[in-house]
Order: C-alpha cells, then sequence, then structure tokens
C-alpha cells in the first residue's frame, strides 16, 4: 500500500510537470482548437443549408449541439500521442531513455498527453457555455451526468490506448505517414466527425456504431445530447470497458514484440 502511494505521488508529480510544459505552449493549443472549430463550423453550415431546404431528417437545434459537442470531444478525447511515439521515440530512438525510467512508458505518455487534452477541452467548453448563453439546445438530464462522466473517462482511456498501439506500429513500418493519414481518414468517418453515424447507410452503419471509435468520440455526443435511455448508457459503458481491456491485451502484445525489433540509434 505504501509502494502504491509512492507510485502515485511520482506519477501526479510527472503530470504536473508535463502539464507545466503544455502550458508553456498554450497557443499552440489554441491553434489546434481553431482548427477543430473551422472544421466542425464547415460541416454545421452544410447541414444548416440541407436543414433549411426542408430535405433533412434532422433538426437544426440537434445539429448545432451535435456540431458543438463534436468541438469539445475532439479536443479533450481525441489523442495525437501517436505522432510523437512513431516519429521521435521510435524512428529516432529516442525511446531508449524511457525504457531506463522506473515507470511504465504507458503511463508516462498518459500524463503527458492528458494536459494537452484538458487545455484544448477547456477551450471548447468556454465555446460551449458562450453558445448555451444565447441558444437553448438538446442536452441531457442531470440524473444522467454520472454516466455520462464515465462514458467520457472510458472514451479517453480507448482512445489513448488506441492511438498508442497506432504509434507502435512504426516498429514494423518505414514510413509512418502512410499508417497516420489512413488512420485520420478512418476516424472522420467512423466517429462522427462528418456526420452522425445514425445517418450513415444499413450496413456501414451497424459497422460503425460496434466498433471502437464510436465508444471514443460519438457515443460520448449523442449521451451528453440526452439522446441515450439509462439502459442505452450502461450498454456504451460495458462495451467500452470490453473495448478498453482488448486494447490493453493488444498493446502489451505489440509493445513486447516491437521492442525486440527496436534499437538505440533508432527505427
Amino acid at each position: 500500500m505504501c509502494l502504491q502511494k509512492i507510485n502515485m505521488r511520482r506519477i501526479l508529480r510527472i503530470f504536473l510537470l508535463y502539464s507545466q510544459h503544455a502550458l508553456e505552449y498554450k497557443w499552440r493549443s489554441l491553434v489546434w482548437f481553431l482548427v477543430t472549430l473551422s472544421e466542425s463550423a464547415m460541416y454545421l453550415l452544410f447541414w444548416r443549408g440541407a436543414i433549411l431546404d426542408n430535405n433533412s431528417v434532422w433538426n437544426l437545434p440537434g445539429a448545432v449541439s451535435y456540431y458543438l459537442l463534436m468541438i469539445i470531444a475532439g479536443c479533450l478525447l481525441h489523442v495525437h500521442i501517436e505522432e510523437e511515439v512513431a516519429f521521435e521515440d521510435i524512428q529516432l530512438g529516442w525511446l531508449s531513455r524511457y525504457l531506463t525510467k522506473p515507470f511504465s512508458y504507458y503511463w508516462i505518455k498518459f500524463c503527458q498527453e492528458l494536459p494537452w487534452r484538458i487545455i484544448q477541452g477547456t477551450f471548447g467548453v468556454i465555446i460551449l457555455c458562450t453558445a448555451i448563453a444565447f441558444y437553448k439546445f438538446p442536452l441531457a438530464k442531470p440524473a444522467q451526468y454520472p454516466y455520462i462522466a464515465l462514458i467520457i473517462l472510458f472514451g479517453y482511456l480507448l482512445s489513448f490506448t488506441y492511438k498508442m498501439i497506432v504509434g507502435l506500429s512504426a516498429f514494423w513500418v518505414t514510413d509512418f505517414r502512410g499508417v497516420n493519414n489512413l488512420e485520420t481518414m478512418i476516424s472522420l468517418i467512423f466517429a462522427g466527425y462528418i456526420l452522425p453515424l445514425s445517418l450513415l447507410p444499413g450496413g456501414l452503419r451497424e459497422v460503425a456504431l460496434a466498433g471502437p471509435i464510436a465508444h471514443m468520440i460519438y457515443y460520448p455526443v449523442i449521451a451528453f445530447q440526452g439522446n441515450m435511455s439509462v439502459l442505452g448508457l450502461w450498454k456504451v459503458i460495458g462495451a467500452q470497458i470490453l473495448w478498453i481491456l482488448f486494447f490493453l491485451w493488444l498493446y502489451r502484445l505489440v509493445w513486447r514484440s516491437g521492442l525486440r525489433r527496436f534499437t538505440a540509434v533508432g527505427q
């Protein structure tokens, strides 16, 4: 128990150190937030035109709340650690400096990425609160907030573990950019950034809703919109736990196999 307390204190110390680093580059976080904001604004403009033309089954308040919440989800839950893992740690050989530390590489990177998500997510929350002050959106009832908090937490853990695995794929590929671009295109579709997954055609919709990417981004958004019952929220939480366990197992497998291929001079 004492050892666990010491480790938790050290992990907290690591998190605070990386938080200072992230705050030094807070304007970079603002730029990336504005990129996410502009993308969601373009999608919203498209749907506004479609709705006003009466050619859509979606209503305007629902569309506005969806894309505003998608901004927050994209900033808070969409992890971007994979590029640093692939390009710096593996291909440049910086991974060697982590292997001698008395902490898991996974948790060091977790503490490194979390401050960036908190800062960018805060920008999104400010935009949402400002918009709510001028416009009434459909949102979940307060009684559902504890379930939604769990979905957000598990969504982040799932997103982080998934992106770590994507980054570790650099152990086996020479040019990680192709893998990264492919993953980005898949996320745009299956996370619901372009349009809600419920509007996808038949078979593609079922695959997307059952997949892990939807449980990282899409379900936290529609849960906060109030579009799910308590039973539906529990089903999402259960599916998230299963996906997290699967990806943790896959991470350990990829990590151990990849280390056998790693040299201190790089890939």
